[in-house]
């Protein structure tokens, strides 16, 4: 008995041989299952219009081990192309390394990172086998499809107020001169709500991304297109923008009949801090409350007087600077909400701007903060995936890709449904499917679990 005890295994090599053995069962069972599909299929095709010609061998990756069968191709008469009903019905492409279940979770895993090696890794340790390359990973990324930009003029929404919140991104570029490429990313919402009826906590509402990698006109060219075919605006619907001080960024007001430039918080204390780095804790932070306060007069005040107390000539041009800024741009630095009640606009549901950063942190900690440099349209497809993913549209995108292909292939009329075939008079079920357990015939007969096994099999 205390032999017994001690050669047990423990709880991990037990869960770990179960779910190999699993993985072995189902490999079987789907192999199974395609060839009886693959047959009932040769049975109730269109045969006027399909020639059965002959038989060819498929690999896929797939959760369960790498799975080889051997279904049937046909002659389609209406197209002279060579076609396998199979691949045609479960929606899959017979020369793809893997399944699409397992493309979307491969697919999945790299968009929300570090890396595609990464994702490679992560499949080899829950599987127990290198499913794929990092490069094939990388390879259905760039498959993925970007987000549609137009929609139904008669389905666009009607609101009182929307809200852009715009932010630029520098990313390192391969194989170029010069060293970063930057992302220019726009956020539209409309407006905040509470994450659930009783939180303290709020998330925006209707939030939805565009951002492009060409100049700043470009992006608002496209960006305004997009926000004008998702919502009928009006000449009198506020737009609120909020960004750094950068041109490209203000240039949105330039789009929208009535629009609201507010500078950012967050970039306005880091300027602030940066400009009066020289100066005493007390003389930044009466110019963090002047800014919390929305109020550009002190906040005039608190700067010039600090440019006036600074001896350094350098950071004196800098506080200057900041100083002719804030002059030049007072509403900016007004709540944008006090703007709007003197339009006789209702705020009591706004809340302060400032989601840009936050929303940027998101695509940096993928793009930029693992040190990776990209190509164009490996930067491009990643944009487009991580947009996707917070937009909660990603298995969506990656099944467009897939149904896409699948028509591409076909050129001319489409096959029968599945549904029409089904319609018709089939074979009577049988019953279970018949298989075995590899493990109560191979080597390893004295381990607990495949015991466990062989009494559960007899039972």
């Amino acid at each position: 008995m205390i032999n017994d005890t001690n050669n047990l295994p423990t709880l991990k090599e037990i869960e770990q041989g179960l779910f190999r053995e699993l993985q072995s069962i189902y490999q079987n069972i789907l192999v199974s299952v395609l060839e009886k599909v693959d047959v009932w299929l040769r049975d109730n095709r269109d045969f006027t219009r399909f020639e059965n010609r002959e038989m060819q061998k498929c690999t896929i990756g797939t959760m369960f081990g790498s799975v080889t069968i051997n279904r049937r191709r046909y002659l389609d008469r209406e197209t002279g192309e060579r076609v396998a009903l199979l691949d045609q019905y479960l929606q899959f492409n017979g020369s793809d390394a893997l399944s699409p279940y397992l493309t979307e979770m491969a697919v999945n895993w790299a968009v929300k990172g570090p890396s595609y090696r990464d994702a490679r890794d992560r499949f080899c340790d829950l599987l127990g086998y290198q499913a794929m390359s990092h490069e094939k990973i990388r390879q259905e990324v760039l498959k993925v499809e970007p987000k549609d930009m137009e929609v139904p003029v008669d389905n666009q929404k009607d609101i009182d107020i929307l809200f852009l919140e715009v932010d630029g991104l520098h990313v390192h570029k391969q194989n170029s001169k010069r060293s970063t490429r930057k992302v220019k990313l726009g956020v539209v919402h409309e407006g905040w709500k509470k994450k659930h009826p009783g939180s303290k906590e709020y998330e925006l509402k209707n939030k939805s991304y565009w951002y492009s990698l060409d100049t700043g006109d470009a992006f608002w060219e496209s960006f305004s297109r997009y926000i004008y075919s998702q919502y009928a605006i009006k000449k009198d619907t506020p737009i609120v923008i909020n960004g750094d001080g950068a041109p490209w960024i203000r240039k949105g007001v330039d789009y929208f009949e009535y629009a609201i430039y507010t500078y950012d918080r967050y970039h306005l204390k880091k300027w602030i801090k940066s400009a009066l780095s020289n100066r005493s804790k007390q003389e930044r932070r009466k110019a963090y409350l002047a800014a919390d306060d929305n109020d550009p007069v002190a906040l005039l005040v608190s700067i010039a007087e600090a440019e006036k107390e600074e001896e350094a000539e350098e950071k004196k041009k800098e506080i200057a600077d900041l100083r002719l800024f804030i002059y030049e741009n007072q509403d900016a630095f007004r709540d944008y909400r006090d703007i709007l009640k003197e339009k006789g606009i209702d705020t009591s549901n706004m809340r302060p701007m400032g989601a840009a950063e936050s929303n940027m942190n998101l695509f940096s900690r993928r793009l930029k903060k693992m040190g990776y440099s990209w190509s164009f349209k490996g930067l491009q497809s990643m944009v487009d995936a991580l947009i996707h993913q917070f937009e909660g549209t990603l298995i969506e995108a990656i099944q467009n890709k897939s149904t896409n292909e699948a028509t591409n292939r076909k050129k001319s009329k489409t096959y029968p449904s599945f549904a029409k075939l089904l319609t018709q008079k089939a074979r009577e079920s049988i019953g279970a499917i018949q298989g075995r357990l590899p493990a109560l015939t191979g080597d390893d007969q004295r381990k607990p679990y495949i015991r466990a096994l062989r009494d559960l099999a007899s039972f």
